[in-house]
């Protein structure tokens, strides 16, 4: 592995064994960085190597009343998203940090300049969990009373589930998991029961307090949920070579789908789309068909180079291999290749916040060989779901922020 320092890092780099995994101050998100060290550790068992993991809050973080869907973005190119990322950012292309771990649906579909996210690590239950009352018998959203109040902090669930459920009250509800759960047990408490990401409440070891799984088809879950996403600086091949082999490629491949189609709708946590996925390899004996020599995108794709992005490689570079020199052209990147084949499956969804209004777009699968060409069906697959009328849900969103901006 390279010892060199980031040419992109402005500040003193760590040692050339040290590298530092920078997070949010959440339980959650310390947790979360803790399972990127651990992973790397197994990768660098020697106590040359060092993994420490430096936190801090951000804006998104003390910003604690304001609803999802009504944060505002700092400008058209910085998305409301990057509340919870933009000063993690600021220290990793400084040279505060080597790398940010991200629960990935946090994580803007377009990064900065000079950031890059160089893999996902095999995700967990993506579907949300409902999750009842202590002393309370319900065990599902269909048991609850006309009139019930269920809290969440996400736009993408109540207007899914008021088309389903439209005797229930859908209330916000933010704060860290603890804090949730505090108010819902709460003998003055006015909520019968949360909706939860089943991922955050296994990963903090509070995985009994799932009463019931919530998962399609009633509740598309949000996009890269689940998913934990390592970011770090464009084109520094010291931390790119210690990331190769953390990632997952099935759960980079249908993330890449999933975000794909996300940025086409330039939606995000303020925005209602839900989605369903799969990707299953081709066997090899479909790899003796001629549908195994056609992919979607792949001929509309330039060669990969040294200096592409490492998720560019995801599935198709063997770990054993070093990677190739950051300045590698293509003619020396394309004989170290493999092929892999898959098919994709994507269904996405818009939902106006009310409820009213909800569009579907279920595709037959495709057949995928790369990162690039599940991310090229998601962006089809986005803006076949604008043609069919989630372009006017969007407008009308934007337009409610817009006027409450001006307020």
């Amino acid at each position: 592995m390279s010892k060199s320092p980031s040419p992109d890092c402005t500040d003193t780099p760590s040692p050339s064994a040290t590298f530092v995994l920078g997070t949010r101050k959440s339980a959650l998100a310390l947790v979360q960085a803790d399972l990127v060290a651990e992973a790397l550790r197994a990768l660098y068992p020697s106590p040359t190597y060092d993994f420490p993991i430096k936190s801090m809050s951000t804006v998104g973080d003390r910003n604690q009343t304001t609803p999802l869907h009504l944060l505002a973005a700092y400008s058209p190119n910085h998305p409301a998203k990057s509340l919870w990322t933009d000063e993690l950012e600021a220290s990793l292309m400084t040279g505060g940090m080597d790398m940010i771990v991200h629960a990935l649906k946090d994580v803007p579909t377009t990064l900065k300049d000079g950031c890059e996210i160089a893999c996902m690590l095999e995700r967990e239950d993506p579907r949300d969990a409902f999750v009842g009352r202590e002393g309370l018998e319900y065990k599902k959203l269909e048991d609850l009373p006309d009139g019930s109040v269920v809290g969440t902090g996400s736009v993408r669930r109540v207007a899914q589930l008021r088309r389903k459920f439209p005797n229930l009250k859908f209330e916000d509800m933010r704060g860290n998991l603890t804090t949730r759960l505090s108010k819902l047990d709460s003998p003055t408490s006015i909520f019968s029961a949360l909706i939860l990401a089943m991922s955050g409440l296994t990963r903090v070891s509070l995985g009994h307090r799932i009463t019931s799984p919530l998962g399609p088809p009633y509740l598309l879950y949000a996009v890269g949920q689940g998913a934990l996403a390592v970011e770090i600086r464009s084109r520094d091949p010291r931390v790119r070579e210690a990331l190769l082999g953390v990632g997952h490629w099935q759960t980079e491949w249908m993330c890449a789908a999933e975000r794909g189609c996300l940025r086409v709708l330039e939606g995000g946590c303020s925005v209602p789309v839900g989605v369903e996925r799969s990707l299953e390899e081709l066997s090899e004996l479909d790899k003796t068909s001629s549908e195994y020599e056609v992919a979607y995108g792949e001929e509309e794709f330039a060669p990969l180079q040294g200096d592409s992005p490492l998720l560019h490689f995801s599935g198709i570079f063997p770990f054993s291999t070093p990677l190739p020199d950051i300045d590698a052209p293509a003619s020396a990147v394309a004989p170290l290749l493999v092929k892999r084949r898959a098919w994709l499956t994507l269904t996405a969804s818009v939902t106006s916040p009310d409820g009213s209004m909800h569009v579907v777009h279920a595709p037959p699968a495709v057949i995928v060989a790369s990162y690039r060409g599940a991310e090229a069906w998601g962006e089809e697959c986005g803006r076949e779901l604008r043609r069919l009328g989630a372009g006017e849900i969007l407008d009308e969103i934007t337009r409610v922020r817009k006027e409450r901006e001006r307020k």
